[in-house]
């Protein structure tokens, strides 16, 4: 089901509501265990011993100390699950039995074509399934498993199946369950040739194809003799399968993936059922296409790291590059393991075990190292045109990696290892469309490297933590602050969206701005500020002192602003020595007295807890 509107605020917030995060997190396979007022578990979304997810019950929110990830409960299901946001409001709402808005005739037309070739798909797995586990003459196909070394339990979880030599075996069957024939065709089952329905797949292995939700969207058939060809047969493009938008096994991979954060991407369906079997479960394929747009942002959903493992020969070194930039462009990143000679994936695991293919995969290289070997390897690389070839080839690739401290130090790399000048290098990059010069990386490295927060940045998190917390006190607080004020850009933006929607609403929803925020970091810190609120016991002073601490760093700035201007332009006049006068001991004066003083802001002990809080109206200082 998929919406094709505008959902309203208000049941999006009703869907919130009758779905327990608990509950929900629980049913998604995390074992939470009840901690005082909250619950714990070990992180779904990184491998760690002791627990450091936390998870809210009252304010609906979860959070990891270790990893720093946090929302609500469809960020939650966007993350462990994969979904959409819609996906995951349809999900909830499904859960709760509520009902979504109705969409028009068009799209309920769409929707309920999905509906029947998914259920259509579903009956064809199971028919196939059965008929290779039980049928008369699928014993070549069981044998050729066995040969493989596929256990039965492989078998029943991938439903793997087979298709009989007859052309209309399908055919028949399922219209004698209702289905008609241009339903098969819709589902890529069957074809109409001269002769009338033929089935598609037919003296095949067939391995079921899933989207991430665990729906069928079609098959891939391997056939059973070398004449059959071709030799891997997988179904047409249909209103369920995109070839280009769907990844073998990420349905059954997507836990896995998030939970290490790390993808391994090999070629076959063989490669993919072997390592699941020895235990290495964060595998998946690209059912015989390379990586395309869609592939890159679908992987973006679960993981930050895509590992590529291609069979040790020439065929493999050169898949190994294919559409990796799109990778590379979603901010993941590549790194490419190699077979022995002669073998892949299947075979080595089968032959040395899954611990010795984890070798492999730790051994890993980064793109950049990979490219640069490989021309090394050629024992051609002081050749003029060869080298110039590859600078050419690693610049497409650096200009496409988003963080600058990386990009800079795989740059060293290169100019190390092919002996060419760094300046040449960067001049091919901004030839690409590379828009930053030498001292913008260099500014830009210290930022990047520095994850202190520096004092000043440690107020604006104090004082966007009590905003997040008392969003009651937004309205009058935003007359004191301007956001672009604030030099941390996560906080100044959480600052912005806190203004923003208090200009339309009366009481500020943090939940709605969790839903409609699509920055990871800013939600890890609204994440960590409710699931903490405990442990903040008077928000009264900490925005009285966090206002005057600020007040102070800003006057300091324009202090600095006017001496920095006066000495470069050669200034030295009693003006604007009075003007600096008057700035330090403004800033000085400021900092004896209470910048909310001439409000009308009284402490107000709580009923229940006791904690002081702000009532009245906060009048801007003159």
């Amino acid at each position: 089901m998929a919406a094709n509107h505008y959902i309203p605020r208000e049941t999006i917030d009703e869907i919130q509501s009758q779905n327990s995060i608990v509950d929900v997190i629980s049913e998604c396979g995390v074992a939470l265990k009840q901690a005082g007022r909250n619950y714990q578990a070990l992180c779904p979304f990184h491998e760690e011993k002791t627990p450091s997810f936390s998870v809210s019950p009252e304010k609906q929110i979860f959070y990891c100390f270790g990893c720093q990830t946090g929302g609500n409960v469809i960020s939650f299901l966007q993350k462990h699950e994969g979904k959409t946001f819609m996906e995951a409001i349809e999900w909830l709402a499904e859960r709760a039995n509520i009902s979504l808005p109705t969409r028009d005739a068009k799209s309920s037309a769409r929707q309920k074509l999905i509906n029947d070739l998914s259920e259509l798909n579903r009956f064809a797995v199971k028919y196939y399934h059965e008929l290779l586990r039980t049928g008369q003459h699928s014993q070549q196909a069981r044998e050729y498993l066995k040969n493989r070394g596929v256990l039965s339990q492989t078998n029943q979880l991938f439903q793997l199946g087979y298709a009989k030599q007859q052309r209309r075996d399908l055919v028949k069957a399922a219209t004698h369950q209702g289905w008609t024939v241009q339903q098969m065709v819709d589902a890529g089952l069957i074809k109409n040739e001269e002769q009338g329905p033929q089935d598609r797949f037919w003296n095949r292995i067939l391995f079921p194809i899933y989207n991430a939700r665990g729906v069928p969207v079609g098959f891939g058939g391997r056939a059973l003799s070398d004449e059959h060809q071709p030799k891997y047969l997988n179904s047409p493009t249909t209103v369920l399968y995109d070839k280009s938008r769907i990844l073998f096994n990420l349905d059954k991979a997507r836990q896995s993936i998030s939970r290490k954060q790390a993808t391994i991407l090999v070629e076959g369906y063989m490669d993919v059922l072997m390592l699941y079997q020895h235990g290495i479960e964060n595998v998946i394929a690209a059912s015989g296409t390379s990586l395309s747009e869609e592939h890159a942002r679908l992987l973006k959903r679960y993981t930050s790291e895509v590992v590529i493992v291609f069979d040790g020969d020439a065929s493999g070194l050169q898949a190994a590059q294919r559409g990796l930039h799109r990778l590379i462009g979603e901010d993941i990143r590549v790194r490419i393991a190699l077979m022995p000679k002669g073998d892949d994936p299947d075979s080595f695991v089968k032959q040395n075990g899954a611990d010795a293919f984890s070798e492999l995969i730790d051994k890993a290289i980064n793109l950049i190292e990979f490219q640069i070997q490989s021309a090394i390897q050629d024992n051609n690389i002081r050749r003029p045109d060869v080298k110039t070839q590859v600078v050419k080839d690693i610049s497409t690739i650096l200009v496409n990696i988003k963080n600058r401290v990386e990009r800079t130090e795989y740059v060293k790399y290169a100019v190390k290892e092919l002996e060419i000048d760094e300046g040449l290098l960067w001049r091919e990059l901004r030839e690409l469309g590379l828009k930053e010069n030498p001292t913008q990386r260099t500014a830009a490295n210290r930022k990047a490297t520095s994850k202190k927060l520096s004092p000043r940045e440690q107020i604006e998190l104090q004082l966007v933590q009590s905003l997040i917390q008392t969003p009651e006190l937004i309205f009058d607080i935003k007359t004191l602050l301007d956001y672009q004020e604030l030099t941390n850009p996560h906080f100044a933006k959480i600052v912005q969206m806190l203004w923003d929607v208090s200009e339309n609403e009366e009481n500020v929803d943090i939940q709605n701005i969790l839903n409609t925020c699509e920055d990871e970091t800013v939600k890890s810190i609204i994440s960590n500020a409710l699931i903490n609120k405990a442990s903040i016991p008077n928000h009264h002073a900490r925005i009285k002192g966090c206002l005057k601490k600020l007040k102070s760093f800003i006057l300091q700035d324009v202090e600095q602003r006017i001496r920095s201007n006066a000495l470069s332009e050669g200034i030295d006049d009693l003006e604007t020595l009075k003007e600096l006068v008057d700035l330090s001991n403004e800033r000085r004066a400021f900092v004896q007295k209470d910048i909310l003083e001439s409000t009308q802001i009284t402490p107000q002990a709580d009923e229940e807890t006791d904690n002081p809080q702000i009532t009245g109206n906060i009048e801007k200082e003159n």
